[in-house]
C-alpha cells in the first residue's frame, strides 16, 4: 500500500483515533454529505485551491473537540520533515473530521497526544471493530442512544484493471445497517409505531484511496458515487442529524479507462468497508454488537 494506517484507543473512555500517513505526493478531496460535519482542512482540499493533496488524514472521536488530535499528527510529521515546504519551514497539511462519541462510557475527547500516538502506532495489518475511531461508534439511533448497536471501523477493497481501491469507513449513523444485496437488517433498530426519535450526534466517515490516478475534479464526481454506495447499506443517510464526510485520495500515476468497473469497485469496497465495521465490532459500554438486532 502507498500508505499506513495507526490507531490509538481507551476503551474505558469508550473514543480513540485513527491516522491515515500519506509519504508519497497524491491528489485530494474531501466531500461534506450530512447536516452536522466537524473537520478539519476540508476546504483546503476543494478542486481549484492551491495544495493538492494531504500529508496525512484522521479520524476521531470527541466530537469537535477531538479535532485537537489533528495537532499531534502534525508534530508527528514535523519530526520528520513531512510536509509542504515553504520559505518559513515544513507546513504538513493534515485533514480530518470526527464523530460524536461523547454519550458512551466516560464523555472525553482525543487530544494532541492521541493524535501522535496513532502516527506512531501503524502497523502492517489493519484492525477493524471496535478500534481507533471507531472505539465509541454506534449504530441504528433512530429510538436513540438506548436501542442503539455498536458501530465500528472497517475496511473494504476492490481491484479494477489490476490496482487497488480501499475503502476506510467509521460507522456512526442515525440509521441501521442493511445488506445492500439483500436487504437484511444487519445492525441496528426495528422500528416501533411510536414514532422515531431525532439524534443530532451521528456521522458515518468514508476515505477511499485510489492506487491510480485521478485528478481532483474526477475525485470529486465520484464522491457522489461514494454516497450512493453508503446509501445502499445505511438507510437513512446523509440526514440533518449526521456529519457524514467523505474524503478521496488518488496516489498512483496509471489511468483506468474502463469507468463502470471504477463505479463498481467503489460499490465494492465501501459496502464491504460498511458491513465489516459492524460485523466485526465488540460491544462496549453497555452497548451490544454482532449483528444484534434490539426490538
Amino acid at each position: 500500500m502507498s500508505f499506513q494506517v495507526g490507531h490509538y484507543q481507551d476503551f474505558s473512555k469508550a473514543t480513540g483515533c485513527t491516522v491515515f500517513l500519506f509519504e508519497e505526493p497524491n491528489r485530494a478531496v474531501a466531500a461534506v454529505r450530512g447536516g452536522a460535519p466537524g473537520g478539519r482542512e476540508t476546504a483546503t482540499l476543494f478542486p481549484g485551491n492551491l495544495v493538492e493533496g494531504v500529508d496525512a488524514i484522521f479520524f476521531t472521536g470527541g466530537s469537535a473537540l477531538g479535532l485537537s488530535c489533528g495537532e499531534g499528527v502534525v508534530d508527528f510529521l514535523r519530526e520528520r520533515k513531512r510536509g509542504l515546504r515553504t520559505p518559513g519551514g515544513i507546513v504538513p497539511i493534515v485533514a480530518g473530521a470526527v464523530i460524536y462519541d461523547l454519550e458512551l462510557g466516560e464523555p472525553y475527547s482525543p487530544d494532541r497526544e492521541w493524535g501522535y500516538n496513532a502516527s506512531l502506532s501503524v502497523e502492517e495489518i489493519i484492525k477493524e471493530g471496535t478500534i481507533g475511531a471507531g472505539t465509541g461508534a454506534t449504530v441504528g439511533k433512530l429510538m436513540g442512544m438506548g436501542k442503539a448497536v455498536k458501530g465500528g471501523f472497517g475496511k473494504g477493497r476492490a481491484k479494477v484493471d489490476g490496482e487497488e481501491i480501499y475503502a476506510f469507513v467509521v460507522t456512526n449513523s442515525w440509521g441501521n445497517v442493511y445488506h445492500p444485496q439483500t436487504g437484511e437488517l444487519v445492525a441496528g433498530v426495528k422500528l416501533e409505531k411510536r414514532g422515531i426519535i431525532p439524534s443530532p450526534f451521528n456521522t458515518t466517515l468514508t476515505l477511499i484511496v485510489f492506487d491510480f490516478f485521478l485528478s481532483r475534479e474526477e475525485l470529486l464526481s465520484l464522491a457522489g458515487v461514494v454516497h450512493s454506495a453508503l446509501a445502499s447499506c445505511i438507510r437513512p443517510f446523509a440526514t440533518l442529524y449526521d456529519g457524514d464526510t467523505i474524503f478521496l485520495v488518488s496516489t498512483g500515476k496509471k489511468k483506468v479507462n474502463d469507468y463502470l468497473a471504477l463505479v463498481s469497485g467503489i460499490y465494492e469496497s465501501v459496502e464491504e468497508g460498511v458491513l465489516n465495521s459492524v460485523t466485526k465490532a465488540t460491544g462496549l459500554a453497555g452497548v451490544l454488537a454482532k449483528n444484534d438486532i434490539i426490538a
